[in-house]
């Protein structure tokens, strides 16, 4: 019987400490995510909110980092896969919003063109969360690289 009120009390505490947990992330008035985490956490967008901020005619470069298109690429994004990324930037405007995508698991490639980005001197350069899919679902038309 012990063990049992025991058991209880150590399954309540976890759950409660579950509940009452802190994020570890920050979502800004303008939809992106930073994770206060760690010095690497690399700052996300969802697709819900990039397409918001361009509907309200945002300025936004949108970046596609995968090294080979696949035949398919965001409307009026641009393709600079990571060794081209340097020499794109040395014109760029280190004031502009970037957003990155690609189509890995886990936005790898998005978030290493974000992190090289950062180390450029662009502070406002996020990852798409979720990537061409998140895009595609919420309503951004992709076309094959030829009708961009």
């Amino acid at each position: 019987m012990r063990f049992r009120i025991l058991l209880a009390t150590v399954l309540a505490t976890a759950l409660a400490g579950g509940v009452f947990a802190q994020t570890d992330k920050h979502v800004h008035e303008h939809g992106s995510v930073e994770s206060k985490a760690s010095a690497d956490a690399k700052p996300q967008i969802t697709a819900k909110d990039l397409k918001d901020r361009l509907d309200k005619g945002e300025k936004i470069i949108i970046i596609d980092a995968r090294h080979e298109l696949g035949g398919q690429i965001l409307k009026g994004a641009i393709h600079i896969p990571m060794d081209k990324l340097e020499e794109w930037a040395k014109d760029a405007d280190k004031d502009s919003v970037i957003v990155t995508y690609c189509t890995c698991p886990h936005d790898e490639a998005a978030d290493a063109e974000v992190k090289k980005l950062q180390t450029m001197g662009f502070k406002r350069a996020y990852a798409l969360s979720g990537g061409l899919d998140a895009a595609r679902s919420a309503g951004f038309e992709v076309v094959t690289p030829a009708d961009k």
